[in-house]
């Protein structure tokens, strides 16, 4: 029976909910671990950490910072904490040591659940030597977790490790209605999740995002037409027979945000690595029959790539949903050309601002015309949004972000006056809407807000008379040439055209008389004979000549940051060292 005590639209609500109306449907999977969890199961596991919390003291708005690498324990901990109306804060996995002493000092967790190891890191050593950091220089350290907790962890762990188990074992104290109070306690409005931003500009920013953030679609809690609420129904009974890959990690935005799909919109198996490998991933979503892809446009680059023509292990998908970073065309058309999908989603969000825009465009209808129908009446209804026909996409030579969501406000604004600017007009992306979160910290929460509640994004579009969004590129990857200045991604649109180009980032590069030069980091075909003067050549035809590349750099492959974007960071590395090799050698 379902708590009637508990909030709606709280993670405690909606967990019960799903355990008493589909408990022995599988709810998330780690295929990898032989991790396949169904909502009885997650239920009775997250009351007994849930419990174990209680029973150390943990409180309303405590904070529980999270280290490991993906599993089932990672999202139990995180709904355990969310019952007892704790802050969850996902670390992300690749940190060092010094980026974890940051983390830990600006979030001040009470506790840390962390993994044995991971991406050839191991998280015990590196907590051990933080506290010892902090011991031998007498350093005042308050921000120390008081309880450590390590996943797997074996008896005989340094003090003041413990393991995981006895966590567990703690629950055996706990009375049930110690529990139950501390969920009906927790509201949709609360504090959920401490998200920290990828740090392109510089340190990460936590953002203290709400469930509500999440799960509220607009500020006015319109209920669903009986229309609506049948085709809810009708997809429900299709989604459990499918399953969704995620390859987003979980401290990630998009990755955390995934999880509420099957909590709350419709009861979908959630499939997860450990870790991203684009082999690995083709080879589960072959085994587990996944119909959905989840992930970044260069993680889909990169798994692509890596079949070498042969997509049979991506036989089973129908749709793609790109996100966390901007998509071109070019990747639009192979996947249009080379899978045989029934249609793909676009979306545009940040951690600042959540959930911004949407595009969903059906481009294969004839393979599967019932599937293509109900796609469509769910478009209708709003449970899809963002209806967009692919010849949108193929007419911009930008990235098209979709439709603005319902209860989104969005304007653009002049990068250096801050004026409004008109329908079509480039400038700096603005949101306002319910979602919008500031910063942990008020001084970064100063610089990217306005008195009147609208964040900068820091991305560069434009939005049209159909309140469809498209984004330019960022601002500080916009390169000034002698005092033009001139967008990477309309460069790396043409770059992509070439049928020898396999992925293309375009990038300043200091110089002493212009300011900058532009820089083109290519990653060719395999057996083609593609050449910077060949690359040239193409370009001369199309961009003004400022515009066309002054230095070209051959790479094996683009390098990916922990959140499966690209890192500029390494790949400016890359290119320094690559136009150093060619003045070396000319």
């Amino acid at each position: 029976m379902i708590d009637p005590k508990l909030n709606v639209d709280t993670i405690p609500y909606l967990l019960n909910k799903r355990a008493n109306i589909c408990s022995a449907d599988i709810a998330y999977s780690f295929p990898e671990l032989n991790q396949h969890y169904s909502w009885r199961t997650i239920w009775n596991e997250v009351q007994l950490i849930a419990s174990g919390f209680l029973q150390l003291g943990i409180k309303k708005g405590d904070r529980i910072a999270l280290l490991m690498t993906g599993r089932m324990e990672l999202i139990l901990s995180m709904f355990a904490a969310a019952c007892v109306g704790a802050v969850i804060v996902p670390l992300n996995t690749y940190s060092k040591k010094d980026e974890i002493r940051t983390y830990l000092q600006s979030s001040t967790p009470t506790v840390i659940i962390i993994g044995k190891e991971g991406h050839h890191l191991n998280y015990p050593s590196i907590l051990m030597e933080i506290i010892s950091d902090c011991h031998n220089s007498v350093m005042y350290s308050p921000w120390l977790p008081s309880h450590i907790f390590v996943v797997d962890g074996e008896a005989g762990l340094p003090s003041p490790l413990r393991p995981f188990t006895e966590l567990l074992t703690l629950a055996s104290y706990a009375k049930e209605e110690e529990f139950l109070n501390a969920c009906r306690s927790t509201t949709a409005n609360d504090p959920l999740i401490l998200l920290y931003t990828s740090g392109t500009l510089g340190s990460p920013k936590g953002v203290l995002r709400t469930t509500a953030s999440f799960l509220v679609s607009s500020p006015m809690g319109q209920k669903p037409g009986k229309i609506a609420s049948l085709l809810q129904r009708f997809t429900d009974v299709i989604a459990r027979h499918f399953s969704v890959i995620s390859l987003l990690p979980l401290y990630h935005l998009g990755g955390f945000g995934i999880i509420f799909t099957n909590l709350k919109a419709c009861n979908v198996r959630i499939v997860m690595l450990s870790h991203f490998h684009p082999l690995h991933a083709s080879q589960v979503i072959e085994k587990q029959a996944c119909r959905i892809l989840v992930g970044t446009p260069y993680m889909v680059q990169r798994m692509l790539s890596a079949s070498k023509g042969d997509f049979s292990s991506l036989s089973s998908l129908i749709g793609i949903s790109f996100t966390s970073a901007a998509v071109n065309c070019s990747l639009l058309r192979r996947v249009n050309d080379e899978l045989r999908l029934l249609f793909f989603m676009v979306t545009y969000g940040t951690s600042e601002a959540g959930s911004i825009a949407n595009g969903t465009c059906f481009i294969g209808g004839h393979r599967n015309p019932l599937l293509f129908l109900l796609f469509k009446l769910l478009t209708r209804s709003h449970l899809l949004s963002g209806l967009v026909q692919f010849e949108k996409f193929e007419q911009n030579s930008y990235s098209l972000a979709g439709k603005v969501d319902r209860g989104v406000e969005v304007k653009i604004l002049h990068p250096e006056t801050g004026e409004t600017l008109p329908s079509h007009e480039h400038g700096e992306v603005a949101v306002r809407s319910h979602r919008v979160m500031r910063y942990l910290n008020e001084y970064h929460s100063k610089l990217y807000f306005t008195q009147d509640g609208w964040y900068r994004t820091g991305d560069s579009g434009f939005v049209d008379d159909n309140s469809i969004l498209t984004i330019t590129g960022r601002l500080h990857r916009l390169i000034s040439r002698g005092g033009e200045k001139i967008s990477p991604l309309e460069i790396e649109s043409l770059l992509l055209l070439n049928k020898d180009v396999e992925d293309a980032f375009v990038i300043g590069i200091p110089d002493d008389l212009y300011g900058e030069q532009v820089c083109a980091c290519i990653v060719a075909k395999k057996g083609s004979d593609l050449t910077a003067l060949s690359i040239r050549n193409n370009l001369v035809v199309h961009l003004s000549a400022f515009k066309v590349p002054e230095h070209i750099v051959f790479l094996p492959e683009l390098p990916l940051s922990s959140t499966g974007k690209i890192s500029v960071v390494d790949i400016k590395v890359l290119a320094m060292h690559g136009i150093g090799e060619v003045r070396n050698h000319a």
